[in-house]
Order: structure tokens, then C-alpha cells, then sequence
């Protein structure tokens, strides 16, 4: 399996097999990553264990959030992944979650710019430009 690159960092063939077992063998409650030591490439830093039977409530399976956070440090950058469970007036449901974690005072060459878009618009590439070369 070939790595994949972002942006000049790659993304470690582990963080994609974890991801599928995460995904689709459910044998684990989330994924904390981040860049590795030389800052090169994203791995796996934390693995959260499910603690809940498959059969519990939603909030039972939900109490792996506030150890997922306690991983998230006030000064470097995360990635997550975890699966958030509710209750419907259908059912049980469960979605997957990412995150992205970057605090204001992570360090700048981990994480040099960050866009958080919603629709297409937030995306537009000449007004992102024209925010980064406009006088100050």
C-alpha cells in the first residue's frame, strides 16, 4: 500500500490500516494522530480501546470522547477519529467523526495555515489569496 502525501508530509501506511480496522472491524473507539518526531509524516499516536459492550446505550458508548480529548495537547497539532452514537426515534445510529486540532499556540511549523470550510465558497482560492497578500 503506497503512502499517500499531503502537502509535502506523507501519511504513514499504519494510520490507513488503523483507520480500516477502526472503520470497518470496529475493534477500536477512536484515533489520536499527528506528525511524527522528524515532522515528515502523520501516524498513529493513540489508539482508544472500545470499553463498552457492542449492545450499551449511546452514552455508554460515548464515554471514550473524554479520554480522546485528555490526548488533544494545548500546543501541537491532532487529527481524530472517532464514531459518535444517538439515539432516534429509528434507532441507534453511529457516524464517524474527524477532527482537526489546532490550537492557536501549536507550533508554526507543524501547521502553517488552516481553512475550515462548510460549502464550495469558503474554498475560493482568489479570495484566500487575496486575504494572505493584502497589506496589514
Amino acid at each position: 500500500m503506497a503512502e499517500t502525501r499531503a502537502s509535502g508530509v506523507k501519511v504513514d501506511n499504519s494510520v490507513i490500516e488503523k483507520f480500516h480496522e477502526f472503520k470497518i472491524k470496529k475493534n477500536c473507539g477512536y484515533l489520536v494522530l499527528g506528525f511524527s518526531e522528524d515532522i515528515s509524516k502523520i501516524v498513529v499516536l493513540k489508539e482508544g480501546q472500545n470499553k463498552a459492550p457492542q449492545n450499551a446505550p449511546a452514552n455508554d458508548k460515548n464515554k471514550k470522547w473524554a479520554e480522546m480529548l485528555e490526548e488533544l495537547p494545548e500546543n501541537d497539532v491532532r487529527y481524530a477519529v472517532i464514531d459518535i452514537f444517538y439515539e432516534t426515534s429509528e434507532g441507534s445510529r453511529a457516524e464517524i467523526y474527524f477532527i482537526s486540532w489546532a490550537p492557536d499556540s501549536a507550533t508554526i511549523k507543524r501547521i502553517r495555515n488552516h481553512l475550515q470550510a462548510t460549502c464550495k465558497s469558503d474554498l475560493d482560492l482568489a479570495a484566500i489569496i487575496s486575504e494572505k497578500t493584502k497589506s496589514k
